[in-house]
């Protein structure tokens, strides 16, 4: 798989914000985000691929025919799966937190929502605490600003927390 520069992974970010503000102004409707948590450059790969392709099956049938357009993308920031959906902002980051807390997977993801106007919900506008590290279980935002752990103890932890998933699921 390739690896991107952090110039590729800025560039990638501008254009997703770009796409999100198109879809939002097409479709009028909030807008789902969603992304491995997933450290360094080389963010595609056969993980985050597979994770993101089952992970958006469940979104699909989570949310269903509220679900207007979808796309899964893939470039320097990983696959990206975005959805506009028909559903009230608050319920859908809803949602989007259940998916987080309780699937085998969801630690591993971030899910944003941005209501009609592109302004991201955070967890602490519905009342949920910030979300907690993979390691440590201390703040995460700490630990990612910190660098308090390695990219391979974090990407051996996203691997493992995947194949056991697919194991009890008898993919694997």
């Amino acid at each position: 798989m390739k690896e991107y520069t952090v110039a590729d992974l800025l560039e990638a970010r501008e254009k997703r914000v770009e796409l999100s503000a198109q879809l939002q102004n097409h479709y009028k409707t909030p807008l789902l985000v969603m992304r491995v948590n997933y450290p360094g450059l080389k963010k595609t790969n056969d993980v985050t691929l597979n994770m993101i392709q089952d992970m958006s099956a469940v979104i699909c049938r989570v949310l269903g025919d509220k679900i207007c357009f979808k796309s899964l993308q893939q470039g320097a920031e990983g696959p990206i799966f975005l959805a506009a959906v028909e559903e009230d902002v608050l319920a859908l980051k809803g949602a989007a937190i259940e998916l987080e807390e309780k699937h085998a997977l969801g630690r591993c993801l971030d899910i944003d929502v941005y209501d009609r106007l592109g302004k991201s919900l955070s967890r602490q506008e519905l009342g949920y605490p910030r979300r907690k590290c993979y390691l440590c279980n201390d703040d995460a935002h700490h630990c990612v600003r910190s660098r308090r752990h390695s990219e391979t103890e974090v990407i051996k932890f996203i691997t493992e927390k995947f194949i056991k998933y697919k194991n009890l699921k008898g993919i694997g």
